[in-house]
């Protein structure tokens, strides 16, 4: 579907829809769990849509950027944020040229649900860290019951009388009504795009182990995430699965297995070199298709996961990847906006092309967000933006004052104060002769040659 981003202004309406109620627990995980994933912003907004005074009546989405103190760029990097954790749907309808959006407010997972979600709780984890992610499971985790007593807790054939008829065959009102109900109320899905993982190669490595690979069929969804968050191949992730996995009883632990990854990757990667193309201006320009450098660097972008590929260029340059620049690579990659190739091209373009020492998140926010409005889905197509970025920042700057020529392009006109557009008395003329001067300068010159030689005089005797 067409990304939305550029249908929206100050103008555009929109109304707000609950799929859900939200209680206090709703409000406690937003703060508690989800918060830290997607930005205190993204928190923002959802509170804003919810407390917005008449939520399903039309308004102007300046009214909702007034509230939150933002512009339309964070407003919309806010929204996907909370698009991408199910806790928002959007739809966009147009009628008579009338663009209207309708943003159905989804309730937070209860704590346990979000826990046993890999997405989010991996997530979590790298945003807080180990420690305080066992804080809040444990917060977050009811305590089980001591008293081993005897459950005397009445069922509901004990107290309320049912016909057995009415159960066998139940009656036309309620058949009739579940027809009209929704299939279900639940928040959307979270998912992964397609990705070239092998599982058959992974099934393999494993077969050679003492690990029960049809055990780990359930968990097909959590590995697929740290693949797609990581970069992990499938020996490395045999590796991971085999520590995470008990030798005693043979049972994989689910949340060793995102605290081995998160331990070795929130440090400095030391994975293996990988070798880049030489450190030219991804944007170079070629005749036709790309030269050859350019086809180095697409294929060399296409094969390696961005954190390897960040890597290899901070080696490549004498640097090293700070932890700020994890978060931000791990950031992108969440948000599932781009192949792995041109976020690689992204990243190339930022500290190549434009010499930055390191990542900068909000120039890469910006970037993304002209990118994503530009459909930019292929290497070829990042190249061309980057070389158009270049073109427009080679261009002269117009100063305003200057006036405009051939039908309206801006021209530069210098603005020369008076002493400097006509010669000084000292200067000769631009003939090369002698300026002339009046009978009135030259006696106001003499006085003024008189005074200075008083003044002179004067120190010298004193």
């Amino acid at each position: 579907m067409e990304d939305s981003w550029h249908q929206l202004s100050p103008k555009t309406g929109f109304v707000v829809r609950l799929a859900d109620r939200l209680t206090e627990q709703s409000w406690q995980t937003l703060s508690q769990l989800y918060q830290p994933v997607i930005g205190p912003l993204a928190a923002g907004a959802f509170s804003g849509l919810f407390w917005l005074p008449q939520r399903d009546h039309l308004h102007r989405h300046a009214v909702l950027l007034a509230t939150l103190g933002v512009d339309l760029a964070h407003f919309y990097e806010a929204r996907i944020r909370l698009e991408a954790t199910g806790l928002l749907t959007t739809t966009v309808t147009q009628a008579s040229d009338l663009t209207t959006f309708t943003y159905t407010l989804h309730a937070p997972l209860l704590p346990a649900a979000f826990f046993n979600d890999d997405l989010l709780s991996v997530q979590l984890l790298d945003a807080v860290g180990e420690d305080f992610y066992r804080e809040l499971v444990a917060q977050n985790t009811p305590a089980t019951a001591t008293d081993a007593g005897q459950d005397i807790t009445k069922t509901f054939l004990d107290v309320f009388q049912v016909v057995g008829g009415e159960l066998k065959q139940l009656p036309a009102a309620v058949t009739a009504s579940r027809q009209h109900l929704p299939v279900s109320s639940a928040a959307p899905q979270l998912g992964t795009p397609a990705t070239d993982f092998d599982w058959q190669l992974l099934g393999q490595i494993l077969e050679h182990s003492y690990v029960d690979a049809n055990a780990l069929q359930a968990h097909r969804q959590l590995f697929l995430t740290e693949h797609a968050t990581y970069g992990i191949d499938e020996p490395t992730m045999a590796r991971f699965i085999g520590e995470a996995t008990n030798l005693a009883t043979n049972q994989f632990d689910a949340e060793q297995f995102k605290r081995l990854i998160a331990q070795q990757f929130g440090q400095q990667h030391r994975g293996q070199t990988v070798k880049t193309a030489a450190p030219a201006s991804a944007a170079a320009p070629a005749a036709g298709a790309a030269n050859q450098a350019e086809q180095a660097l697409i294929q060399v972008a296409t094969a390696t996961p961005p954190v390897n590929f960040l890597q290899a260029i901070k080696k490549q340059t004498g640097g090293f990847i700070t932890d700020g620049e994890q978060r931000i690579v791990r950031d992108l990659v969440g948000r599932q906006l781009f192949p792995t190739s041109v976020l690689n091209l992204m990243i190339y373009h930022v500290l190549v092309d434009e010499d930055r020492p390191t990542l900068n998140k909000n120039l890469l926010d910006t970037i993304a967000n002209d990118w994503s409005k530009a459909g930019i889905q292929t290497p070829a197509q990042a190249i061309a933006k980057i070389r158009d970025r270049q073109k427009a920042a080679q261009q002269p700057k117009t100063r305003r004052a200057g006036g405009r020529r051939n039908g309206g392009t801006p021209t530069v006109r210098e603005t020369l104060p008076d002493w400097a557009k006509k010669p000084t008395t000292a200067n000769p003329t631009p003939t090369g002769k002698p300026a002339q001067y009046t009978a009135q300068q030259k006696q106001e010159l003499a006085e003024r040659i008189a005074r200075f030689k008083q003044r002179r005089e004067g120190k010298e005797e004193s």
